[in-house]
């Protein structure tokens, strides 16, 4: 039996529990898993073509990343991965709920729904950090990505701090979702303002200046500059400390944001008799 609040080994024990049962489910798809390397390698061929495109060309705003726009362009989109994890694991779980009829019992279970959501997305961010690392290997070993002066440490930091602001997006997010039922438009128009004013896909030092305060606010931007000067131009902890000390704040916030107005949503949906509409 589970005990209403565990703690300590017994938190760990159901954390593990499931993501153990997650990646069970997953893996047994060996076809979709496999098909997921499959794109991986196809999109970043797509990546490597537009970069021939530009070439060799001197852009200054790459300058202080090294230069090369396909290294560039690389971890954009290899940290975006981790974006729409976000964005989207924590909502379709309670859709599914919804749809399923089971919210209701989950919301009564002695783990509480909030633990579920997050326990339930762990396996989900292990898999985005594979399709990182997985984006990060073939860039090297068949397109040429020079990644000898990569500081993994600091990289390490940054993603799990890039995990820790959107995952706070996500309850957030999911939030919503528990009130309006159906947002994917809304998601749609979410992530096409990140890659616009983040810097996936060019430095945002070619935005124009307003756009690019309001681009000083979404928790990518400052992700993908400690991503890039880690892993193309090495820099260390010490050298990222503005960056880390950035998404440390945005991590607090979002995170406890997001608790908080989850809770609230769920609560309004119990009052308003929603909780199971879909």
């Amino acid at each position: 039996m589970i005990a209403s609040e565990p703690t300590g080994r017994g938190e760990l024990a159901l954390a593990w529990a499931f993501f153990k049962r997650d990646a069970l489910i997953a893996l047994s798809y060996r076809t979709a898993f496999v098909m997921q390397v499959a794109a991986s390698f196809l999109w970043l061929g797509m990546f490597y073509y537009i970069g021939r495109t530009v070439g060799n060309q001197a852009l200054p705003a790459l300058d202080r990343y090294g230069g090369n726009y396909f290294a560039f362009l690389l971890i954009g989109v290899a940290l975006m991965d981790c974006v729409g994890v976000s964005l989207t694991t924590f909502a379709t779980q309670i859709r599914e709920s919804q749809m399923s009829g089971a919210l209701e019992a989950t919301l009564m279970s002695p783990v509480g729904l909030r633990r579920i959501l997050i326990y339930s997305s762990l396996w989900s961010y292990a898999l985005s950090l594979f399709r990182f690392l997985l984006y990060l290997v073939l860039g090297v070993a068949v397109f040429g990505v020079g990644l000898e002066h990569a500081n993994l440490a600091s990289a390490l930091v940054i993603f799990v701090l890039t995990v820790c602001s959107f995952a706070g997006v996500g309850m957030l997010w999911a939030s919503v979702v528990m009130l309006i039922k159906r947002g994917e438009a809304i998601t749609a128009v979410l992530a096409y303002l990140v890659l616009l004013v983040s810097g996936v896909v060019f430095p945002v030092a070619v935005l124009p200046g307003w756009l690019q305060t309001f681009g000083q606010w979404v928790p990518l931007t400052h992700a993908l500059e400690g991503m890039r000067l880690a892993l193309l131009k090495g820099a260390d902890l010490q050298g990222l400390s503005s960056v880390i000390g950035t998404l440390c704040a945005f991590s607090v916030a979002l995170i406890a944001g997001g608790m908080y107005t989850f809770k609230l949503a769920v609560d309004v949906a119990k009052q308003s008799g929603s909780l199971t509409e879909f």
